[in-house]
């Protein structure tokens, strides 16, 4: 398999979907009406189908609970970060106060 084989199995989900570039779509057009390698994947491409794409609402809220959830983790982890990183400055301070005495 050469690299315009691996590019054009690589397009092929978005040439199938139609939301390939011009430009994408040009290569992969011309490259499987010569390559039957190729031309013959692509036949057999068959996308995921009969996959739900809409989530339930309940499912939307618990995706927004989760996001506040993970929110005020970040923060008590950055406020516990911040404390140590003060606490340390605080006791080189004090170290090297005590020792310039």
């Amino acid at each position: 398999m050469n690299w315009k084989c691996e590019i054009v199995t690589d397009l092929a989900p978005m040439y199938h979907d139609g939301v390939a570039s011009e430009a994408s779509k040009k290569l992969v057009k011309e490259h499987l009406r010569e390559c039957p390698a190729c031309r013959a994947y692509y036949k057999k491409y068959r996308p995921a189908e009969g996959i739900k794409m809409d989530l339930p609402i309940s499912d939307a809220e618990d995706f927004v609970l989760l996001a506040k959830q993970m929110r005020k983790r970040r923060l008590l982890l950055w406020g516990g970060f911040l404390t140590y990183v003060s606490a340390t400055l605080a006791a080189l301070a004090l170290y090297w106060a005590q020792k310039n005495r």
